[in-house]
């Protein structure tokens, strides 16, 4: 039986993946992942149609970004849903990371938990003043996130944050820093081959975005790709990215 949350490890490729090597397989409350995973995000107006384009581009997941599709948030995934089979995550970001939202916090958490009924799973960030009531009130696995815009805390601190997302109860830990040297990518991707639970590693600006490919090589088990407009510095287009994982990971290649 798998737990929620465990890992099994796997070393061949599948049919959907074109072919990719599986590292791991993550298994969430029924949900399969085969990890290196791609996540196409969705955002603007054509959020439900890049959905129906997703999984022909290489994506393995989509993520809706509640934050920053026009009008009812919840009638958007609800439409994201019925055009897609691939899993869907919501997200609705604090300006404070990086979205777009600019209401309350209470009424943020309650668009989150809503539109938990058309997920697979839930992304809330870890300094969230919302975050415990969110994880009470929804069954879908978390993604528990932390993101830093303008550089990146020390390897320590970044391991101390990564604890304490692990220990508020992230089924899937999610961190996107912005590094400022080769010497902090280094470290980050040290970071990633020793974490043994769920990562998912991004590198943010001009000098991080080769580790939104070379990451998951090292472990990381999702990597972020734009469809439409990109919704993160240094993010790359779902099919590229789709196409650079599967150079670096072809069987036998």
């Amino acid at each position: 039986m798998v737990e929620k949350g465990e890992l099994e490890l796997e070393g061949k490729g599948d049919k959907r993946s074109g072919g990719r090597r599986s590292y791991r397989t993550l298994v969430l409350d029924g949900l399969r992942i085969e990890a290196p995973a791609v996540v196409a995000v969705l955002s603007g107006p054509a959020a439900e149609r890049d959905a129906s384009a997703a999984e022909g581009l290489g994506a393995d997941l989509v993520e809706v970004r509640l934050d920053l599709v026009p009008g009812d948030p919840i009638g958007v995934i609800r439409k994201v849903r019925e055009a897609t089979q691939l899993p869907i995550i919501a997200t609705n970001r604090i300006a404070e990371e990086g979205g777009a939202f600019r209401g309350g916090e209470g009424e943020r958490i309650k668009i989150l938990a809503e539109a938990s009924e058309w997920a697979d799973l839930v992304d809330v960030e870890l300094l969230a003043e919302g975050r415990g009531r969110l994880m009470e009130a929804v069954e879908s696995p978390m993604i528990i996130s932390y993101h830093d815009f303008e550089g990146m805390p020390s390897l320590e601190g970044t391991r101390s944050i990564l604890a304490e997302i692990f220990d508020a109860g992230a089924d899937i830990a999610k961190v996107a820093l912005t590094p400022s040297t080769l010497k902090d990518c280094l470290g980050l991707l040290q970071l990633v081959h020793e974490t043994e639970r769920p990562l998912s590693l991004m590198g943010m600006g001009d000098l991080g975005k080769h580790l939104r490919v070379v990451a998951p090589v090292y472990g990381s088990v999702l990597t972020y790709g734009h469809i439409g407009a990109a919704t993160a510095p240094g993010q790359i287009p779902v099919k590229a990215l789709k196409e650079l994982l599967d150079a670096l990971l072809a069987e036998g290649g």
